[in-house]
């Protein structure tokens, strides 16, 4: 007889988009003891999975849940997917990555005071933060940005090889005036945190000042197409497309284009002439990792709805000519 699933382990691995959440959970999962067995249950705004594709490629045991904010979602779907995840897997510890435009006060409020409240122990809430963010107005007056330092307990600055003395201030500013203090204040670069964060005591004092702010994201068809998918909120908007088995692009010429969009976040699995790779980029960076193949290539890309239209424009105009 299995032995009762209680108090397990579980973290909320927060921060806005591109900040680097999945590399921080893949270098938490390189330094976990190796006699545990752990969990990632991951949530992606755009419709197609990819995150899961990244984790899975890693050796992680995960649940993907495309399509909308997990916050947006903590009804039916977000037990399901977690009572499926501790059956199958019955972690010694349970990851969580909200999307980057997830609120993380539904999703607390679920764990504390919901069904898994004897199930799982919430622990320390770890929010990474890319300084150079907070010198845009942009950010720093977004609902959910603010929420997200706010209810975290271990508040740490990433990307820090990308900032700039003056980013770096201003985020010990933020840090230092949030109330209750914050357990732990970091500073690291390619997501790199330490495993010990993780037992970090919850401190539930801590509250949202815009609790209600986030807007349920809506899905529906882009270019009316089978195989285009697109989700907006909060002045954000995805573009997710899945390509045919036997598609195959130009290594060069797809990263040429990638590199040219002014977007907030690129996420994909290809098929290339160079082989297999996972894409994972931000508005300054692109990185291409060897991957296996996967049953079909597909890209998601997430930008301001300002601009969206002339962004997925020129993506489909790219796209007939490189593939």
């Amino acid at each position: 007889m299995q032995k009762e699933l209680t108090n397990i382990p579980t973290n909320l691995i927060v921060g806005f988009l591109g900040v680097g959440k999945t590399t921080a959970i893949l270098d938490l999962l390189k330094q976990k003891p190796k006699n545990e067995n752990w969990a990632v249950l991951v949530n992606e705004f755009g419709k197609i999975g990819i995150d899961g594709d990244i984790y899975t490629a890693a050796g992680v045991t995960v649940k993907e849940i495309a399509g909308g904010c997990l916050c947006c979602a903590v009804g039916l779907p977000f037990q399901v997917s977690v009572n499926r995840l501790l059956k199958e897997v019955r972690p010694d510890r349970l990851l969580i990555e909200p999307t980057g435009l997830g609120h993380p006060k539904k999703v607390l409020d679920m764990l504390v005071n919901g069904s898994f409240k004897d199930v799982l122990e919430l622990r320390a809430s770890i929010c990474l933060v890319d300084p150079e963010k907070l010198k845009d107005s942009r950010y720093t007056t977004h609902e959910t940005f603010i929420d997200q330092i706010a209810l975290s307990d271990v508040l740490v600055a990433n990307k820090l090889d990308l900032a700039d003395q003056e980013a770096i201030k201003l985020f010990y500013q933020w840090a230092k005036n949030s109330r209750p203090e914050k357990a732990l204040i970091a500073q690291t670069m390619q997501g790199q945190l330490d495993v010990t964060w993780l037992d970090m005591p919850r401190q539930p004092k801590r509250q949202a000042a815009f609790p209600n702010a986030h807007k349920i994201s809506k899905i529906y068809p882009a270019n009316n197409t089978d195989h285009q998918l697109s989700n907006k909120a909060d002045g954000f908007q995805s573009f997710g497309h899945i390509f045919p088995a036997q598609s195959c692009f130009d290594y060069k010429q797809l990263n040429d284009f990638l590199s040219q969009l002014n977007v907030e976040r690129i996420k994909g699995i290809v098929n290339t002439d160079k082989g297999w790779f996972i894409i994972n980029g931000t508005d300054n960076k692109i990185n291409y990792v060897p991957a296996p193949p996967s049953t079909n290539s597909r890209i998601e890309i997430i930008a301001r709805q300002n601009c969206f239209q002339d962004i997925s424009r020129t993506f489909n105009q790219i796209l007939r000519r490189i593939l």
